[in-house]
């Protein structure tokens, strides 16, 4: 499991800070509902795990722009957020076909456009087809898929293309590694990565309000 320390250090080093910029930002923060300073060491202590629940935790998650859930350990869905970015609402074919997925969705204009609070604009959206994943989304439901993080990590959601089709699935590293369903019906079972998939994109949320 990341713990907080590897989260807080991972993120803050993603947007090219020091330790002292990190805190000048939390006391900046902070000073505007009159709470006191954090310094620099007081950051250095909680990267080092040495402090497990910070009295500046709520404003750190805002200045970090995290989810302070995801920051106290949840793993689903991760974070945040800095600005407003469409992400093209997409067909599983054209999932499928994509043909370099580290470039933006350049199909031409979606039927839809998904308004999604996100840092990075590189996104698509899905909607869900099949119940091999109903316990994290249900069929119809759609999901946002963040093309420019492709590596795989256990447990966590992704879209998968294999040929020129695309599934949903979670992975689990093993061994052996696999595409776990996370379905309620037991007659889904794990695929082995091995056989020409590539990673399109991690899943980053769902939505079943479109």
């Amino acid at each position: 499991m990341i713990t907080l320390a590897e989260r807080v250090a991972s993120t803050r080093e993603r947007n090219n800070w020091t330790q002292a910029e990190l805190a000048r930002r939390v006391t900046q923060h902070r000073a505007r509902a009159s709470k006191g300073e954090v310094k620099q060491q007081s950051i250095n202590q909680l990267e080092l795990g040495e402090v497990e629940n910070p009295r500046y935790l709520v404003d750190l998650a805002a200045v970090l722009k995290v989810s302070l859930k995801w920051l106290m350990g949840d793993n689903d869905f991760e974070y945040v957020a800095d600005s407003i970015v469409r992400a093209p609402l997409i067909s599983w074919v054209e999932a499928g076909e994509l043909s370099d997925v580290t470039d933006p969705y350049r199909a031409g204009d979606a039927e839809e456009w998904v308004p999604i609070s996100h840092r990075h604009e590189n996104l698509i959206a899905l909607r869900v087809k099949g119940d091999s994943m109903n316990l994290v989304a249900p069929e119809g439901s759609v999901i946002i898929v963040d093309l420019n993080d492709r590596d795989p990590m256990d447990g966590k959601h992704y879209v998968f293309k294999h040929g020129d089709r695309a599934t949903f699935k979670t992975y689990r590293i093993g061994p052996p590694a696999c595409l776990q369903p996370q379905s309620s019906d037991p007659d889904y079972g794990p695929i082995s990565p091995q056989d020409g998939f590539e990673i399109v994109g991690r899943v980053i949320r769902k939505t079943e309000e479109i």
